[in-house]
């Protein structure tokens, strides 16, 4: 059963035995798992629930609905950048690049070592990944969904000498319609909003929607529910009060407000680690226009990446979107963007993924707002730069005519000589472009509530009842996509957290 705004009575009290808040990758994954486990799930979603036949490629429509303020949400520093954040039933699955890459073998065994926990071991953790790439339908796309710019990607690698990785995508049958960011038009993207969260309603859990939680309710020590505030769709006003009481609480809304609402009770004392090791996985966007068709739009955004240089912490992938949000990033107004836009069909759009090398921090700013707070480092900053004079100098091997660039004092380039422009000496921090979809770390679990946040079941140290299942509680940046990891964890969780709460209903029936 679904809720929306205009289903609450005033002062609205729901009881459930578990309160999931948020409906992502880490919120349905739990949810799904304790309600199919025979627990009474009620999850919340700041977001409205927005089914396949309502999305559509229209960037004034689809933003509002589905992005958290549009998609203008903001990390401050040096060179302050914009991350993605879904908000809608499904969160950031809705919205993502469908990418479903495990948590590499050697992260899990720096886990397993540092942490002393075999449980998040490359062998203890494989049952929990296979589970979820079955639940999601994480597979290679069929050869008639990959567009011109996966190939050109695919044959400058193979023509520099570097390795191209296909990659696996929670995807059944997508037929490569590339409006990834802007919701699944034909339902192809196993997006939690069309796996997780029917498997969780068919198993009898609730979700009210349009609900911003704003407290935990918090009695004789123990968390015991959640208070929020019914929202307007349309103008995001606050209105009547809803309550949830449960007797086990489920934080999910990823690694910025997740810490945001916490530390409005001061929680994480214990390690003051709470909004801290806040990582990012900062990206660049580099645009070759080519002067043939290359039609980059028939086809779906990231079909492989390049790996080449994954052991120096650099990803390079195609990453093509809709129109009207590529025509939102050029840098150029006016008619200058329509004349740009002719070219869209010679168009390849390609990121490149750095990982982190330092942390940031959440801190709590006025009108109940996050501040996320990251700077790249003087070595990213010099990473990024061969990083672009890399891929650029492919796209002109590969025949590009110009590049566009992420730098505000350098927008173009038209030969490869003119890559020798990209220095630390010209490009500063503050001149990059930077964009995240990819944020971690912001209360990380452990063994020890002197350093962490979270204990390895993911409830907190300070407050028991309270659980987080979002990549907040990574111990670390982990260098790849992270929807799997956050599933998987989800699901080791769930388990646990059902054993627990079934235990305590049996025990308060005897």
């Amino acid at each position: 059963m679904i809720f929306e705004h205009k289903d609450y009575a005033p002062d609205h009290i729901v009881d459930a035995e578990v309160v999931v808040v948020g409906t992502g990758a880490g919120g349905a994954s739990i949810g799904a798992h304790l309600a199919e486990a025979g627990v009474d799930v009620v999850f919340v979603e700041e977001g409205g629930h927005h089914p396949t036949s309502s999305f559509n490629p229209y960037l004034a429509e689809s933003l509002p609905r589905l992005w958290r303020d549009a998609g203008t949400t903001m990390i401050f520093g040096k060179s302050p950048f914009i991350y993605a954040e879904g908000r809608c039933v499904g969160g950031s699955t809705v919205i993502n690049g469908a990418m479903t890459y495990r948590t590499p073998e050697s992260v899990l065994s720096e886990w397993q070592a540092h942490l002393k926990a075999p449980e998040l071991g490359p062998a203890a953790m494989d049952p929990w990944f296979a589970t979820v790439e079955e639940d999601i339908s994480a597979r290679h796309q069929i050869p008639g969904s990959i567009g011109g710019d996966n190939r050109i990607m695919s044959l400058g690698a193979e023509r520099s000498g570097w390795h191209h990785q296909k990659n696996t995508r929670n995807q059944d049958h997508c037929v490569g319609a590339n409006n990834c960011v802007l919701g699944c038009v034909t339902g192809a993207k196993q997006s939690t909003l069309v796996s997780y969260m029917p498997r969780a309603f068919k198993a009898g859990a609730r979700c009210l929607t349009e609900v911003r939680i704003l407290s935990l309710r918090i009695e004789n020590g123990r968390c015991t529910g959640v208070e929020g505030r019914v929202v307007d769709p349309r103008t995001r006003k606050l209105a009547q009060r809803v309550t949830v009481r449960a007797k086990a609480v489920v934080i999910a809304c990823g690694a910025v407000q997740t810490p945001h609402l916490l530390l409005r009770h001061r929680l994480g004392r214990p390690s003051r680690q709470l909004g801290r090791n806040f990582v990012t996985h900062p990206n660049v966007k580099v645009l070759a226009v080519y002067p043939f068709d290359v039609r980059g739009w028939q086809g779906v955004s990231q079909w492989g990446q390049i790996r080449e240089f994954h052991d120096q912490g650099i990803i390079f992938a195609e990453n093509m979107v809709p129109a009207g949000a590529m025509a939102a990033a050029l840098p150029a107004h006016g008619r200058r963007v329509w004349e740009m836009m002719r070219q869209y069909n010679n168009m390849v759009l390609s990121g490149i993924l750095v990982e982190d090398t330092t942390t940031g921090v959440i801190r709590r700013g006025p009108f109940d707002t996050p501040l996320p707070f990251y700077s790249i480092t003087p070595a990213d900053q010099e990473t990024f730069l061969r990083a672009v004079r890399t891929l650029g100098a492919m796209h002109f091997e590969m025949g590009a005519e110009r590049l566009i660039l992420p730098f505000t004092n350098l927008h173009e380039v038209t030969n490869a000589d003119q890559l020798g422009q990209i220095t630390s000496s010209r490009i500063k921090i503050r001149h990059m472009e930077l964009f995240t979809p990819h944020l971690m770390g912001s209360a990380r679990m452990g063994v020890d509530r002197k350093d962490s946040v979270v204990g390895l079941d993911g409830q907190l140290w300070d407050l028991p009842g309270c659980y987080i299942s979002d990549a907040s509680i990574f111990p670390s940046a982990i260098g790849v996509n992270p929807q799997v990891t956050i599933m998987a964890l989800g699901l080791k969780m769930g388990a646990r957290l059902a054993e627990t709460v079934l235990r305590s209903r049996n025990a308060g029936a005897a």
